[in-house]
């Protein structure tokens, strides 16, 4: 699980930037391509959707991210 949701959009922000790269948004956040994967499965779990798998997620977050002022 996530240590707080801050985590979840530093991770989705990261990964958007990313352009959806795990081993880029691994880098950007300083920790391994396979954590980076399992935080983006507990946002997904968290959400309840795939962002993985489903390109209309992507579009989605960075969207929400934008009008929060967060990307």
């Amino acid at each position: 699980m996530l240590a707080t949701p801050a985590a979840g959009v530093e991770t989705v922000r990261a990964w958007l930037r990313a352009d959806t790269r795990l081993p880029a948004t691994a880098s950007t956040l300083g920790i391994s391509p396979p954590a980076t994967r399992k935080r983006l499965t507990e946002v997904e779990r968290a959400l309840g959707r795939s962002l993985l798998h489903a390109p209309s997620a992507k579009h989605e977050l960075r969207l929400a991210l934008r009008a929060l002022g967060s990307l």
